[in-house]
Parts: structure tokens; C-alpha cells; sequence
């Protein structure tokens, strides 16, 4: 790999963090999202943690002032597929059963390397915030599907737990995917009670310190409980968890939804094309009172995005947006 000898740099100087996992990506995959958020000005810490990452991009990662911490998802490869799975998902019933006899400290520590990263992730987290102390605003990302068009913090966060909806038009219960997270690891009832409601993505969550380490630990806490430990190394369960505490209130009146193309984070996994409210001049994407979005997350579903958006915001800002 090739990297660039004029890489961007983090100061980490303003009390905001970024927080995301890097799991079998490289320098290249994560250079959109690395080279927008420098675009933006953004001046706070940026923490990674990583798991099946090259030298080359460490080392590109740590001259940028990222902070790296190292992980491990337990995996088995699959013969002739070139695929690995979450080992846990094969773990026998017996084997579970260790989980009733273990300290919490034992149960925290074995989820954060054995269940599937996307549950994982919230233990990492929460052990970070836990023991480090000097940060006021987090931002939980994700990494490879996501560009900045302004500093993310650039909105009022207060002490809020501020979550993001996608498209209006499609609900949990109308999903399939979201649907099924939430009835497998909730069960049909809680699905009638919440799956009415729009869709809130788990892929970026925000707030004030203290809140997204209430948000982490009773994701954690969720994650331990019996019947969703039994599943978690099934991808995307995250979600279901993640919407059904946000719609069973579980944070009271710190939780702050956001509507798609409404706030700071546009979430475009769903988004209807015709939907889009791209500003003539940049190209870059608007909300729909005509507002520049701070954030954008999963641009790379809509293909004439993918390579456009990320050199349209870096030059945007280069003749001073």
C-alpha cells in the first residue's frame, strides 16, 4: 500500500472523540472518511480500534495522531468460501452455560473478543470511557461508509443522547432485517409495541459523554442478558437492541431523535433517490430546509456518490465552503 506522505492529523485539543471500529479494512478504505473530517476543521480526538489491519496502516493511522487500540473478534474460516464467521455462533449450548457461573468482570471481558463485532463494540467503548476521563462530547461512528461535510459536533448537543432515524417511509416492522432482530432477540410482542416506529440507525450515536456511557453500558448490560447472549455473535443484532431501548425509553428525556435530513446525520442506507436535496452549485447534500448536513452515512449505497461526494467536499472546502 501507498500512502501518502501529506497525511491529515487529529489534534485531539477540543474535548470531542470519534470513536469507530477498523475491522480487515486498509488506509484506503477509511480515507474518505479520514480526509472529509480533516476538510471540516475538525480539531478532536479520533480513537480507533482495530482488529486484522496491515502495518502500513497502522503506521498511517498512528502518524495522524489516531489513538489505536487492538481487539480481537474470535473467527473460523470457512473452507473454499474465503469467508470467516463469529465463532460464537457455533459455540454449543453447554458452552454457554458458562456465562451462569462467571463474574460480570469475566462476562464483560470474554464479549468484547467473542461476540460479533458489532456487539462486541459497545464493551470496548464503555471500558474506554470508563478510564479515560477528558472528554466532554462522544461520537460513535461508523468507519468505512462515512463522510463529513462539517464538524460533526457542530450542533447543540447539550447532555443529550442524540440518535438518528432513517427513511421516514419504511418503519421496524416493515424491515425485514430490523423486523427480525427484534423479534428474535425480543420476542413478537415487543415487535407490535415498537415496530411502528421509523427505523433508528445504530450506526452513529452522539451525545455528551455521560450519556452515550449510559447509552454503552445498557447495551452492555442488554447484551449479558440471557436470552440476547445466546445470539450475539448474529450480525446486525446491535440494531434491533439499539432501537428497542431508544423505543422502550430506556434514557427518558436525554434521548434526542433526529429525523432523516433533519439534523446533523443523514442516513441513506433506505433514502429513496428522488429524495435528495443536492446543492446545484457543490454537490454537496442538503436537509430539507436547504441546511448543509454535517454528517453523512452510508453514501456508498447510492453508486454516483460513492467516488463523487468525498473529492466534492474536499474541494468545497478547499475554496472555503
Amino acid at each position: 500500500m501507498s500512502v501518502s506522505s501529506k497525511l491529515p492529523s487529529f489534534k485531539d485539543e477540543n474535548g470531542s472523540l470519534i470513536m469507530g471500529i477498523v475491522r480487515s479494512l486498509e488506509y484506503e478504505h477509511l480515507s474518505p472518511f479520514l480526509s472529509t473530517l480533516h476538510a471540516t476543521g475538525y480539531s478532536g480526538g479520533l480513537a480507533f480500534f482495530c482488529d486484522d489491519i496491515s502495518s502500513s496502516t497502522r503506521s498511517a493511522f498512528s502518524s495522524m495522531g489516531i489513538y489505536l487500540r487492538d481487539f480481537r473478534e474470535v473467527r473460523i474460516s470457512i473452507p473454499f468460501l474465503n469467508k470467516k464467521v463469529n465463532a460464537y455462533r457455533i459455540f454449543s449450548p453447554v458452552q454457554k452455560m458458562w456465562f451462569y457461573v462467571a463474574s460480570e468482570e469475566a462476562k464483560r471481558q470474554f464479549a468484547s473478543n467473542a461476540f460479533h463485532i458489532h456487539q462486541s463494540r459497545h464493551f470496548l467503548y464503555t471500558e474506554f470511557l470508563e478510564n479515560n476521563h477528558s472528554y466532554s462530547r462522544i461520537m460513535l461512528s461508523d468507519t468505512r461508509d462515512v463522510v463529513f461535510q462539517r464538524d460533526p459536533f457542530d450542533f447543540a448537543i447539550n447532555d443529550s443522547l442524540c440518535c438518528f432515524l432513517e427513511d421516514p417511509s419504511i418503519t421496524i416492522e416493515n424491515e425485514v432485517h430490523n423486523a427480525g432482530w427484534i423479534r428474535r432477540g425480543f420476542g413478537q410482542e415487543i415487535l407490535d409495541a415498537i415496530g411502528k416506529n421509523p427505523i433508528s440507525c445504530a450506526g452513529i450515536t452522539m451525545g455528551s459523554v455521560e450519556a452515550v456511557l449510559e447509552y454503552t453500558r445498557r447495551m452492555c448490560s442488554i447484551l449479558l442478558t440471557p436470552r440476547i447472549r445466546s445470539i450475539a455473535g448474529i450480525t446486525g443484532l446491535d440494531q434491533g437492541i439499539h432501537n428497542y431501548a431508544i423505543r422502550m425509553k430506556d434514557f427518558g428525556d436525554r434521548l434526542h431523535l433526529f429525523e432523516n435530513m433533519k439534523g446533523p446525520v443523514m442516513t441513506m442506507g433506505l433514502m429513496k433517490q428522488e429524495l435528495r436535496n443536492i446543492d446545484p452549485e457543490s454537490g454537496l447534500l442538503l436537509n430539507s430546509d436547504g441546511s448543509l448536513c454535517n454528517t453523512i452515512h452510508q453514501y456508498d449505497r447510492h453508486p454516483d456518490l460513492l467516488h463523487n461526494l468525498p473529492n466534492r467536499i474536499i474541494q468545497a472546502h478547499s475554496i472555503g465552503l
